[in-house]
């Protein structure tokens, strides 16, 4: 087997860089990120930073005054007062951003609570169509990664930034009571760390950007190497030292470029604090030569060697704090990005089950592909029948049904209830009417009363409504007798679980189906795992299961389709022919072929049973 294949050059794409124009919108909207996440921690905290901050200029007027006093001759008596309270405001200082610091985790862990929830909100409302698209899933990564990892860097950055120009300003303050001229010169040396965070941030953003794609192959593998749905694959073919090896390759590439990313981001900080520690050499020197020469009181060069040093460090915080911003600041724009919500037009209210569903000219082609999966498919379905879709694999069976369920809105033609173009009406209205069992359908674990119950949450509590749907299912039996009943957690990873075989999951998955109570059921290869005799019994029920309800059935066994009241032929996305049973073998087509094809593989050529 080959490498790893490398990542395409348009998956390596360059990223879209905020401006510094983009850059206060962004971290605007990290502010009120965080401020709606968590009002309360929000303000307490930023309270407490500012407070913090603006309190340094306490400390550095007291301290000046201290000094002053000291060596004036001042009686020991003031000096130690004077002293005291110095430090004593020091030490609320430290108490303030103590209890900052100590908010931050419960603040972050908010944070990232409401972030994730607008992101699953999005991914929700999301067409299903958007689940095609690698760009979907890309987007949809880098949101997750923001909300896991930001909203700390957010809250941390805020903080410190908060802190740091409180006490910026406020010691900026202090410094020109003393000298004025130091203050332009002492901010000016912090503008190459302000440059560098930003120029930092992109780096760190733009590799991150490009490792997306390798990143979500390298969790998908950690997935596959390590789940249960697929572990007896991986030992039967013996596939762990392959999907490992690809693991590597993946890891090893995201390893080079962090470690290419991490002596670039050096170099820039590095090169940011030379020149900021050279501007702030030559504001102390010529203030050291002032205070040598006499030029200036000693007591005033020394508060003012204290308030430009003091001056420098929080300049200093406050760059480390927007580079945390700054950083963070593109991933908030993938936030924002991602939480767009869908250009959607006003939609109709949605019209009652419908006596006549029509589509006309229907066609959809998938996002990644160069042909349509469906392509100019007529059809009718009237209330109250039993409609199949017959065909070979590919031939566009499971793309109508999502179309039909309006999980995919057409690439082309229409769908009509009653001559109502659905196209107008919200989709999740028209799904309200309508219960589908795919094929690959989900398997929660959860008990399995929800695992019914489901199918429609809002009548979660109707007990005898689940039991009802699970014996129309063929369910009740095996549901009863599991250790705690309807009770117990279906799937062994939790403690407690029970695990089922697979045909007794598709009759679960066939009782959430019935437990929705629509009028209109689509069942895609409802008895795929089911074994002959059960598929025989559910069958020969299913119209009184289903009775007064609209069906439509997928299923590769023509045996259990001919009892249906129109049955559509599909080849390669198009409806070959239709009609009932009997015409179609009538009419010697495509239908009549396949049907023949497997009854001489049940019974031979002759009709007699085949060897």
């Amino acid at each position: 087997m080959d490498d790893a294949a490398p990542v395409t050059a348009a998956e390596w794409s360059e990223p879209p860089q905020p401006g510094l124009r983009r850059l206060p919108g962004l971290l605007w909207a990290a502010v009120r990120l965080a401020a709606s996440a968590a009002p309360r921690e929000f303000a307490l905290i930023t309270g407490l930073q500012a407070a913090a901050g603006l309190g340094l200029v306490l400390p550095v007027l007291g301290g000046r005054q201290l000094l002053d006093r000291a060596l004036g001759g001042a009686a020991p008596a003031a000096v130690l007062a004077q002293g005291a309270l110095v430090l004593g405001l020091t030490g609320l200082i430290a108490v303030a951003v103590s209890v900052a610091s100590a908010r931050d985790d419960v603040l972050s862990e908010l944070l990232n609570r409401y972030a994730m929830g607008r992101i699953l909100d999005a991914a929700c409302a999301a067409d299903l169509e958007e689940f095609e698209r690698p760009a979907f899933h890309n987007r949809l990564e880098r949101a997750s990664m923001s909300a896991r990892i930001r909203p700390h860097q957010i809250v941390q950055g805020l903080g410190a930034l908060t802190s740091a120009l409180m006490a910026t300003a406020g010691v900026a303050l202090a410094l020109a009571a003393i000298e004025p001229l130091l203050v332009p010169a002492t901010l000016a040396a912090g503008a190459p760390l302000w440059l560098a965070g930003l120029k930092s941030g992109q780096v760190l953003y733009g590799v991150l950007f490009r490792l997306t794609p390798a990143e979500r192959e390298r969790s998908y593998l950690q997935d596959v190497l390590t789940s249960r749905r697929s572990a007896a694959e991986v030992r039967a073919f013996g596939l762990a030292p392959y999907l490992r090896g690809r693991w590597e390759a993946r890891t090893g590439e995201r390893l080079g470029e962090i470690r290419r990313t991490v002596r670039r981001r050096l170099r820039i900080t590095l090169l940011a604090r030379l020149v900021s520690g050279l501007a702030i050499g030559a504001v102390l020197g010529p203030l050291l030569a002032y205070a040598a020469t006499g030029r200036m009181p000693a007591a005033d060069a020394g508060a003012a060697a204290t308030a430009a040093l003091l001056l420098a460090a929080r300049l200093r915080m406050a760059a480390a704090g927007t580079d945390r911003l700054f950083e963070a600041a593109p991933f908030v724009q993938d936030l924002q990005t991602f939480l767009v919500p869908p250009d959607r037009e006003a939609a109709e209210p949605p019209p009652p089950p419908f006596r006549v569903l029509t589509a006309e000219n229907l066609a959809f082609t998938y996002p990644s592909a160069d042909r349509p999966a469906v392509d100019g498919v007529d059809l009718s379905i009237e209330a109250g029948q039993v409609v199949a879709l017959v065909g070979e694999n590919g031939s566009g069976k499971t793309t109508l049904a999502k179309l039909l369920s309006h999980l995919y809105r057409p690439g082309g033609g229409r769908i009509l209830h009653d001559g109502v173009d659905a196209a107008a009406c919200d989709p999740d209205a028209l799904r309200e009417s309508i219960a589908v069992l795919f094929q690959d359908f989900e398997r929660y674990v959860l008990p399995a009363s929800d695992n019914v119950a489901l199918g429609r949450a809002g009548r979660a509590g109707d007990e005898e409504a689940v039991r009802q749907a699970a014996r129309a299912a063929g369910a009740d039996a095996f549901l009863s007798n599991l250790p705690e009943g309807y009770a117990t957690l279906l799937g062994p990873e939790f403690a407690g679980g029970a695990d089922l075989s697979g045909g007794q999951w598709q009759r679960v998955a066939l009782a959430r189906a019935f437990f929705r109570d629509a009028s209109f059921v689509i069942l895609d290869e409802p008895t795929a795992t089911l074994d002959a005799r059960a598929e025989h019994d559910l069958f020969d029920r299913l119209r009184t299961l289903l009775a007064g309800r609209t069906v439509l059935l997928i299923s590769h066994r023509f045996s259990t389709v001919r009892m249906a009241d129109r049955i559509y032929v599909l080849a390669d996305g198009r409806v070959a022919e239709h009609g009932t049973h009997d015409s179609l073998m009538a009419a010697g087509g495509r239908y009549a072929e396949l049907f023949t094809l497997q009854a001489e593989g049940y019974l031979g050529p002759a009709g007699m049973p085949g060897r």
